[in-house]
C-alpha cells in the first residue's frame, strides 16, 4: 500500500504560502493534489504527491527552508484529533507518547520513539523501510511543527536542549537557530529533538483527561476506518467500548469485530500482541487519565475500566504506577507510566 500523509498537514503549505502572498492553489494543482480535500477531515494524500508539493513550494518561494516557516503555522486541527489530544494531556510527555502511539494517522512513512536518557529524552524521527526519503522541507517542517506545539501547551519559553538533522547545514541557517533557539547538528545520523526530562513532566494548564480520552476515541477509530488491516487499533478501539460493562472477553471482542476467536488471537500475535495484553495496557492508560480527573471517584472509575470492585482497581493502578490512585492525585507532576522507550 502506498504510503499516505493526513491532507490537513498540506494545509501548513497553504498557509506558508498565502503568509508570502503566493497563490497557493496553482502550486497545489502542479503537484497533483486536490485542494477539495484539505476540507475533509479523514482525506489522505499520496507521500509522492506530497513530497512534488513540497519541492514545488520551495521552488516557488526560492526559500531552502521553507519548511521551517511552514511547520510554524501547524493548528491542532493540523493532526486531526491528535492535535486535541495533544492539548488535553497531562504533560508535554504524555502528549509526545500520544504522538509517538499514533504517528500513523499523520503519516504512514513515519515513526517516532523517544528515549529517556539520564534528565533528557530524544525524540526520534525514523523513515518506515522502503519508503523513499522525504523532502528536506519537509522534515524540517515536522521538527519545527513539535517544538511549535510544544509551545502551544507549555509556553513560548520552551526549547529543547539539542536538535540533530540528517539536512546538510542550509545557507539559511539562521532562520533554524531562531526557530528552535538551540544548539543544532547537521548532517547527524538521525533527526531528533532532545529535551530535558523536567520540562517533558511540568503539568500544563491545559490538561484535561476526559477530553483526552475522547479524542483518543475518535483517533481510534479514525484509524481502524482508514486501515481495515490494523487489528490491533480495532480491538484496541471495542475494548474501550467494552470495558464499563466488564464485557471483554476474546469472544465479545471477536464477534465485534466479525472474526473467529481464533482468528482474533492469530492476528494479534502476529503483530506481537495479545488481547490480554491490550486489555492491560488500554486499562493503564485510561486509569492514568481518570486519576488525574478530580472528578472522578475511584468507584466511578472502577466501574469505567470494568473491575469488579475498588480495591482491584487499586491493586492493579499501585502495580502499574508503584502508587495508589489517591497518591498520584496528590502528586502534581505525576505523569503515569515511566516507560523509557515507547514505540
Amino acid at each position: 500500500m502506498q504510503p499516505t500523509t493526513v491532507a490537513s498537514w498540506a494545509a501548513v503549505i497553504w498557509r506558508a504560502l498565502e503568509a508570502r502572498g503566493i497563490a497557493p492553489r496553482p502550486v497545489f494543482e502542479r503537484a497533483g493534489v486536490d485542494t477539495e480535500q484539505l476540507h475533509d477531515a479523514g482525506a489522505r494524500i499520496p507521500l509522492s504527491a506530497m513530497k512534488r508539493l513540497w519541492d514545488l513550494a520551495v521552488e516557488v518561494t526560492g526559500d531552502p527552508c521553507f519548511g521551517v516557516s511552514a511547520g510554524q503555522h501547524v493548528h491542532p486541527t493540523t493532526f486531526h484529533a491528535l492535535g486535541y489530544a495533544w492539548l488535553a494531556s497531562h504533560t508535554l510527555r504524555e502528549a509526545l507518547y500520544r504522538f509517538v502511539r499514533f504517528t500513523r494517522l499523520v503519516s504512514t512513512a513515519l515513526t517516532l520513539r523517544t528515549i529517556a536518557v539520564g534528565s533528557e529524552v530524544e525524540l526520534v524521527f525514523e523513515s518506515v523501510s522502503n519508503v523513499s526519503p522525504v523532502s528536506l522541507a519537509a522534515a524540517d517542517a515536522g521538527a519545527v511543527a513539535l517544538v511549535t506545539m510544544c509551545r502551544t501547551s507549555y509556553g513560548d519559553s520552551f526549547c529543547p536542549l539539542r536538535v540533530r538533522l540528517q539536512r546538510p547545514q542550509p545557507p539559511c541557517e539562521q532562520q533554524f537557530t531562531a526557530m528552535f533557539r538551540a544548539p543544532i547538528a547537521y548532517g547527524a545520523s538521525d533527526n531528533a529533538l532532545v529535551f530535558a526530562a523536567a520540562d517533558l513532566d511540568r503539568v500544563l494548564p491545559t490538561g484535561n483527561a476526559e477530553l483526552a480520552r475522547a479524542a483518543d476515541e475518535v483517533i481510534l477509530r479514525y484509524l481502524a476506518r482508514f486501515d481495515r488491516e490494523d487489528v490491533v487499533t480495532q480491538a484496541r478501539m471495542q475494548l474501550m467500548e467494552l470495558l464499563p460493562s466488564g464485557q471483554t472477553s476474546a469472544q465479545r471482542v471477536a464477534e465485534a469485530l466479525h472474526l473467529s476467536v481464533r482468528s482474533l488471537q492469530r492476528k494479534l500475535s502476529g503483530h506481537g500482541t495479545s488481547l490480554a495484553r491490550l486489555r492491560e495496557d488500554t486499562r493503564r492508560e485510561l486509569a492514568n487519565q481518570y486519576v488525574r480527573n478530580s472528578r472522578l471517584s475511584v468507584g466511578e472509575i472502577t466501574y469505567l475500566l470494568g473491575f469488579s470492585e475498588p480495591a482491584s482497581f487499586t491493586r492493579a493502578f499501585h502495580r502499574w504506577n508503584g502508587m495508589s490512585p489517591s497518591a498520584c492525585r496528590r502528586a502534581p507532576g505525576a505523569s503515569g507510566g515511566t516507560d523509557s522507550d515507547q514505540r
